[in-house]
């Protein structure tokens, strides 16, 4: 891994971010009607400012007129314009200068994480709606080209960042077309081509419609959704997760994005426009050697909500090449970078000196999303990973543990404990990062999850399983994803209020749908049912997406 330092660097005084007073407009008002001093004025001013109001009164009303409109011309003719390269949008924050954004305090804990735990409980009581609920509002900023630059000498990280210039002209001519399938022509040839089917898609229609209908009015999401339906549906995710809004409202937006929803195009986009700013507003902006950062880590999500969100802004950004989003996604992206521990994984906390597999799979994921829209991601960071997954790996990389190789079977030690979930996202990581279709030990890998088939109680096990499968194709995925299309078709809730949704009470914990509730369930299945196109196929012969620079 990059060794960065672990200082914030502090903000020198500056005018209030637009993002947290309203917008830019709002600030230049305040700044404008702002007088130079409050304090030294005199009597002496009142009494002046007496005397020239009778001789005003005095003047003729011509004369007072003329004189004004002389002096308004003299005055333009001595102010320089210069233009500016002018973006209205409304998804992205106030334009920070060198000196850093005024933010709240940036604190990156450092904390010895106990391997056998799990996240830790929070004795607070579940948030009540109130808490995050406020009116989202448009933003009106100047991008300037050096938004996202930052100084070349700083470390590591920033040796490996391009000039904004460079960087927004060629994300501007080079439309990824890693996620094209997602268009609606494509995305219909896709489906039917990979095994998706009308119910399968009306499925999907309906779940996006519930997501939408359970979106806060300040455009977030909260595993807390009865909140926002006032009860009509249950479920909420348990009291530990319930104040991380970041996750909730990307894995929410995931699905949106999956079925070709952006804030450009689509039935819903002023659902995922106001998604977008939610998670923009609600990062936390700094700077680590003048690096730019955006930190999502949350109360009951940590590196899991920093990894989602990065997820979410990466593939809006890649899907739509809007300017505005390249600033805050390649911040989330550097602080993944900056957030990876000494053994090349990621874990709830930044700098963890051990990672866990789940944790990194979230993290490579939004790193391959933001390198899909032509944002830097180090090749060195991929390559920390790819130790990582070499030290949690068994049978030569066709299985994969939580932290450690998987171990012996108590009742047969000639035989692995195998971890369906981490063998899923191990194997996905390595398609990820250049293992070739027809390699031995990802054929091994994907015969494994062929083996362990369908789960019924462990949706996230098939989330990624169904990710893997797909991208390798043949008779695997194709007797995979029939039993589990059909299944969550079968499985939608029809009920008023959850109509379109999921809910599995045969979950397994530590799974996450019992833990995230009916919300987290159901941008699972939708993701697994848009799995057809959500991606280019990894081995076809016209693939879109490329390997991880290592």
């Amino acid at each position: 891994m990059a060794s960065y330092p672990s200082s914030y660097v502090p903000p020198s005084t500056s005018l209030p971010s637009a993002a947290v007073t309203g917008g830019e407009d709002e600030v230049i008002v305040a700044e404008l009607v702002q007088p130079e001093s409050l304090v030294d004025q005199t009597n002496e001013d009142d009494a002046s400012k007496a005397g020239w109001l009778g001789f005003i009164r005095a003047t003729p009303a011509w004369l007072v007129s003329t004189a004004v409109h002389v002096a308004l011309l003299v005055a333009l003719g001595l102010v320089t314009m210069t233009e500016p390269q002018k973006i209205i949008n409304v998804l992205t924050a106030a334009v920070t200068d060198d000196r850093g954004p005024e933010i709240k305090e940036f604190v990156i804990e450092e904390v010895d994480v106990d391997v056998s735990t799990e996240m830790e409980e929070s004795a607070d009581p579940p948030p009540a709606l109130n808490e995050f609920e406020q009116v989202v509002e448009s933003i009106a900023l100047d991008v300037p080209t050096e938004a996202i630059s930052v100084p070349i000498e700083s470390f590591d990280l920033a040796a490996n960042m391009a000039p904004a210039g460079d960087v927004l002209q060629s994300l501007q001519s080079m439309a990824s077309q890693s996620l094209s399938s997602r268009g609606k022509d494509m995305r219909e040839d896709m489906l039917r081509k990979y095994g998706g089917t009308p119910s399968s898609e009306a499925a999907v229609s309906a779940a996006l419609k519930w997501l939408a209908l359970h979106q806060a009015p300040n455009g977030g999401w909260t595993f807390n959704h009865a909140s926002v339906c006032r009860g009509r549906c249950g479920n909420i995710g348990e009291p530990k997760y319930l104040r991380a809004y970041n996750a909730a409202t990307a894995l929410a937006l995931l699905p949106f994005l999956g079925a070709g929803q952006t804030h450009y195009e689509g039935e819903y986009q002023q659902v995922v426009r106001k998604g977008l700013l939610f998670l923009i507003k609600n990062g936390r902006k700094g700077k680590i050697k003048g690096v730019n950062m955006l930190d999502f880590t949350e109360p009951g999500g940590r590196m899991y909500s920093h990894g989602l969100a990065a997820i979410a802004l990466s593939e809006a950004y890649a899907m739509t090449q809007d300017p505005a989003l390249a600033e805050p996604t390649q911040a989330a992206l550097n602080f993944i970078v900056w957030a990876q521990g000494p053994d090349g994984g990621w874990r709830y906390q930044p700098n963890s000196p051990m990672g866990d597999t789940s944790v990194v799979g979230w993290q490579l994921m939004a790193l391959k999303s933001g390198y899909m829209g032509h944002l830097v991601v180090p090749p060195q960071s991929i390559s920390e990973s790819v130790r990582y997954l070499n030290r949690v790996q068994g049978k030569n990389g066709a299985v994969y543990g939580y932290v450690a190789p998987p171990a012996p079977r108590m009742d047969d030690p000639t035989k692995l404990k195998i971890s369906p979930a981490c063998t899923a996202i191990g194997l996905l990581c390595r398609m990820y990062t250049g293992w070739q279709k027809g390699d031995p030990r990802l054929e091994a890998g994907v015969q494994e999850l062929a083996r362990i088939g369908v789960r019924r109680d462990n949706i996230y096990y098939d989330y990624y399983a169904a990710q893997v499968l797909r991208h390798h194709g043949g008779s695997e995925w194709q007797a995979f994803n029939e039993i589990l299309r059909d299944w969550l078709v079968s499985t939608q809730s029809q009920d008023r209020g959850a109509k379109g949704s999921w809910h599995f009470p045969d979950s397994q914990s530590h799974k996450g749908p019992v833990e995230g509730g009916r919300l987290l369930s159901t941008a699972f299945a939708t993701m697994i049912l848009e799995v057809y196109y959500r991606h280019m196929p990894l081995y076809a012969d016209a693939a879109a997406e490329e390997e991880f620079p290592l």
